[in-house]
């Protein structure tokens, strides 16, 4: 069973009154615990793609499978329920939220997304922190750490979503040191 399958995938955006395809007709299937790269030019359709796996656009055709969901046909407020569930971002930049800790930005999804009580909250925030080596720098700033401490701190944030996911009931998918 296929973790992604997309099927005569397309996306097209308007520009004033020009048709941009940023995708068009894609097919491929994603295995679960596979380690797969979107690579190509600027402007050929990495971020669209990511953008309509991770729930935050809809194509113009096709089917796009995530998990056995069919994410195309989700509403807004469905679409944001399973990306708190299933889906974590790691941003180019991190975006870390400049007023938190670091215990706050990776506990953050949990508060936002999920309503998960604040004993096992703690315990899963702080499991991830030790995971990625961050949890001595858990009441630090984002402008304390260093790049590559963001980085880590974006990791355990984004393991709430299950494509990548630390300790927790239902077990790993992928260890976070496989991912840094």
């Amino acid at each position: 069973m296929s973790l992604i399958t997309a099927q005569d995938l397309s996306k097209t955006y308007l520009k004033g009154e020009t048709k941009v395809e940023a995708l068009k007709g894609l097919k491929f299937e994603i295995e679960p615990a596979s380690f797969v790269s979107f690579v190509g030019p600027s402007g050929s359709g990495k971020t669209t793609l990511l953008n309509l796996i991770g729930c935050l656009d809809k194509p113009t055709s096709g089917s796009l499978m995530v998990d056995d969901t069919d994410v195309s046909s989700l509403n807004t407020r469905m679409a944001a329920a399973f990306r708190g569930r299933k889906i974590g971002f790691i941003f180019q930049d991190f975006n870390l939220i400049p007023v938190l800790t670091v215990y706050e930005n990776v506990g953050y999804p949990l508060v936002l997304v999920q309503s998960t009580p604040s004993s096992e909250r703690k315990q899963r925030i702080l499991a991830l922190l030790d995971a990625v080596g961050m949890a001595e720098q858990r009441d630090k700033y984002p402008d304390q750490i260093s790049g590559g401490q963001k980085q880590r701190v974006a990791v355990a944030r984004a393991a709430w979503g299950g494509c990548v996911q630390g300790p927790s009931r239902t077990g790993p998918k992928a260890s976070i040191q496989d991912v840094l």
